[in-house]
């Protein structure tokens, strides 16, 4: 994958992230009965997002990626954003001994997200994929 590409991805997956994790901080606050966001969760989600599109760069090679050296860098990928999440929410008062609840909604919402968000971006590239494989087999049978 080419440096613009990845460039790219950065910037939509920041804008994802950050959408998606303020949808689960708003629905976070509905189940734990928090009457008001603070704005420590708001910059918390700002870094975190920031943090997790950059670690796009691990895709960054000038060669094909085999399947393990993908899979490996997505495990790279997860353990990296959990980290921060949970030490950046550890820090906003979001995970830890005295926040219950929270703390396994936080962990259970970022396993999802760290999940849905991949699998997108894997579900676009194969759709993409699959268009030029038809439009190549198209060509050769010309």
């Amino acid at each position: 994958m080419g440096l613009q590409e990845i460039l790219k991805r950065i910037y939509h997956t920041f804008l994802l992230v950050w959408a998606l994790i303020g949808v689960i901080i708003c629905i976070m606050s509905l189940i734990m009965d928090w009457f008001a966001i603070e704005a420590n969760h708001f910059v918390a989600l700002f870094i975190i997002a920031g943090i997790g599109s950059m670690t796009y760069i691990l895709f960054y090679s000038k060669s094909e990626l085999s399947i393990r050296q993908l899979a490996f860098r997505l495990a790279i990928q997860f353990c990296i954003i959990m980290g921060s999440v949970l030490s950046i929410g550890y820090h906003v008062g979001l995970v830890g001994y005295d926040c219950h609840g929270t703390t396994i909604v936080t962990i259970v919402s970022t396993f999802l997200l760290s999940a849905v968000v991949p699998g997108i971006e894997l579900y676009k590239t194969w759709r993409i994929a699959d268009k030029l494989n038809l439009k190549l087999r198209d060509r050769a049978k010309r």
